[in-house]
């Protein structure tokens, strides 16, 4: 292994090997490049940000950059572009990436490249994303904080922690806060595990969004609009499919919605978890407390793009595998991905929520819950019903809604495609088991495990 040291070179030849030795434990506390074994390694103080870019822009591939205990205070984006990339600090609490000086409006780190790993630091008031790692196989962050200084505010950049259009992708013990979209994304993402992360103060705290295969467990969501949400939109070459949320802790989210725009701009406050156009997905074993507007929604993507035709998609365009969705078909060589189908949500625990619906969310659902409940709480979960039969006939269940196994809480059908400012259908709210929604199982067997390399 090739170990360089940067900006430690100047030290005098006559300083005490002893004062040497105290002060390179204080500033790499944790990890030095002694501890790392693979590749080259190339060490920089703590708070030496012009060493830390010139590293950045110089160094090849499987290179790990260790960083000293420090802020290092950072005017541009730190991009790098080669493969097997490692940025290790010596902890969350110790070493900082602060963005606040950047006078343009660029990422924080910015990653192209296979085998990337950032771990054990906190990146701090990026303009636009905190980390964004796109095009990538092989992705890990771990221990990892973003953050903006500012909560609330709109021009706070948008996402967190951010792999995008990558495969094989971990998210693990890690804090993202205050992102005015998600906190903590993953989109167009294959095989991807996210767990024992937390997510405070966002727009939406964690975002699965048109992604394959996923396992998301072990993550606390707080204070955000909108807890754990998965979905697709139109328009993008994957089709999600075969999430799993299980034992998540999702509660308190009840901050105000201070999206500039886009489609968490219509999260309402107090909103627990929605899967929105989406298929095979599993909602078990989580926790909801105290989420006003309601815990779980089940809902088409044409509750917000009522336009069927943006959701059509060139089959010839699309990564990952769709042909065993029985998606629907408006002509050859496309498919349509705007249904809520196939979901199966189970063995979940409620308590609190449901009982102060946001009455100003742009979709009105707020007032639509408000004018059917009264004082009394929101079903716990609830499913629009686009796609089903009118609220006059028998309720039928052609999209696959699987619901008997969460007797612990309540459900409801909103005939959301129905409702009108003047004139409310009554929603059907079945007792346990909630037929014809009794199923308990998807459609094709359960979703796929997620294993990494």
């Amino acid at each position: 292994m090739q170990r360089t040291t940067l900006a430690m070179l100047a030290v005098g030849a006559g300083l005490a090997a002893s004062c040497g030795d105290d002060a390179r434990k204080s500033t790499f506390p944790a990890v030095d490049c002694s501890k790392i074994t693979v590749g080259s390694c190339v060490e920089i103080d703590g708070a030496d940000s012009a060493a830390l870019q010139a590293a950045a822009n110089s160094i090849g591939a499987n290179t790990t950059i260790v960083l000293g205990a420090g802020t290092f205070a950072m005017a541009n984006q730190l991009t790098l572009r080669s493969d097997g990339m490692h940025l290790i600090g010596q902890g969350i609490e110790l070493t900082t990436l602060d963005f606040g000086a950047a006078t343009t409006q660029v990422n924080g780190v910015d990653s192209i490249g296979k085998d990337f790993l950032i771990q054990d630091l906190t990146v701090r008031d990026a303009p636009k994303d905190a980390i964004r790692v796109e095009q990538s196989d092989g992705v890990v962050f771990r221990r990892i904080r973003s953050t903006w200084t500012t909560p609330s505010r709109a021009s706070n950049g948008a996402y967190g922690i951010y792999p995008v259009k990558s495969q094989h992708v971990l998210v693990e013990d890690s804090r993202a806060e205050n992102a005015s979209d998600a906190g903590l994304y993953v989109g167009q993402c294959q095989h991807v595990i996210v767990r024992n992360n937390t997510v405070t103060g966002n727009v939406a705290g964690l975002e699965i969004e048109n992604t394959q295969y996923a396992d998301v467990y072990g993550n606390t969501a707080e204070d955000n609009t909108g807890g754990i949400v998965v979905f697709d939109l139109p328009g993008n070459p994957i089709i999600g499919r075969d999430v799993r949320l299980r034992d998540n802790t999702i509660r308190n989210n009840n901050h105000v919605n201070f999206a500039s725009g886009g489609t968490v701009a219509r999260i309402p406050v107090g909103t627990g978890t929605f899967a929105m156009a989406s298929r095979r997905v599993e909602i078990t074993g989580n926790t909801y407390e105290n989420n006003h507007t309601g815990d779980i929604a089940l809902i088409s993507g044409l509750a917000v793009e009522g336009e069927e035709a943006k959701w059509v998609l060139p089959t010839d365009s699309l990564s990952g595998r769709f042909d065993d969705l029985a998606l629907t078909s408006p002509r050859p060589g496309t498919v349509s991905n705007f249904r809520a189908e196939n979901i199966l949500v189970a063995n979940n625990h409620h308590a609190g929520s449901g009982t102060m619906p946001d009455p100003g969310d742009p979709l009105h659902l707020g007032l639509l819950f408000l004018a059917a409940y009264g004082t009394s709480p929101v079903d716990n979960v609830l499913y629009d019903a686009i796609g089903e039969g009118p609220h006059t006939d028998a309720p039928t269940n052609k999209n696959h809604m699987c619901v008997a196994g969460n007797t612990a809480g309540t459900f409801a059908s909103l005939y959301l495609a129905e409702q009108t400012p003047t004139a409310l259908v009554p929603f059907f709210r079945p007792p346990p088991p909630f037929a014809p929604y009794d199923c308990t199982a998807l459609a094709g067997g359960p979703v796929a495990e997620v294993t990494l390399p």
